[in-house]
């Protein structure tokens, strides 16, 4: 009995480890915070409607071979300038394993919002009106987007992640990007595609 107990309270607190690391660091918020404003940047109070959960895109596979075959492509990719990203693609598969909530606020001013109350999902719901109805009631929300958590190497400071944009007609592209972060500020420095519609 007495080892029962034990093993059911253990189980519950590596549940409650599994789930606080879940959640966005405080680092990943502000990281995040810096790719919206970096990658959607509009100057007519445009925006982006950003997905509330985390996701790699197509990159959530859950075949082995697809997923090595994944990280095979981005890592020769971005490496191409010599920079040693293997470790750092490893480490973005890992961290985005499972879709979290996101918990940044809304920046109309950097021209993103979090779709927190699903104002924006309703459209592509049964008799919701698709893309038609989300442009003629939101002109100025130009797609929807999905990104991951972003990955940060704290030695050398490079961070990747992934980001993912929709818009009429289904037109978008994914991408995973390869920054540098230093002083708060994020530098580009290579980008893969991942896929085009």
């Amino acid at each position: 009995m007495k080892l029962a107990a034990t093993l059911l309270v253990l189980a519950l607190a590596a549940t409650g480890v599994w789930a606080a690391e879940q959640e966005p660091t405080e680092e990943e918020k502000t990281i995040l915070a810096l790719v919206l404003k970096h990658e959607h940047r509009y100057t007519d109070h445009g925006y982006t409607v950003i997905n509330p959960k985390t996701s790699l895109g197509p990159l959530d596979k859950k075949d082995a071979w697809e997923i090595r075959n994944s990280k095979r492509y981005i890592t020769e990719r971005l490496e191409s300038n010599g920079i040693a990203v293997g470790e750092l693609v490893d480490r973005l598969f890992t961290r985005n394993r499972k879709a979290v909530h996101l918990t940044l606020k809304s920046s109309r001013r950097n021209s993103y919002v979090i779709d927190c109350d699903g104002k924006y999902k309703k459209y592509f719901e049964e008799n919701g009106g698709g893309w038609e109805r989300w442009y003629r009631e939101n002109p100025k929300a130009y797609r929807s987007t999905t990104v991951s958590l972003p990955v940060c190497d704290q030695k050398t400071r490079l961070v990747l992640v992934y980001t993912g944009t929709v818009s009429h007609q289904s037109a978008g592209d994914g991408w995973v990007i390869l920054y540098r972060y230093e002083k708060g500020k994020l530098k580009e420095l290579n980008s893969v595609m991942i896929w085009v519609s």
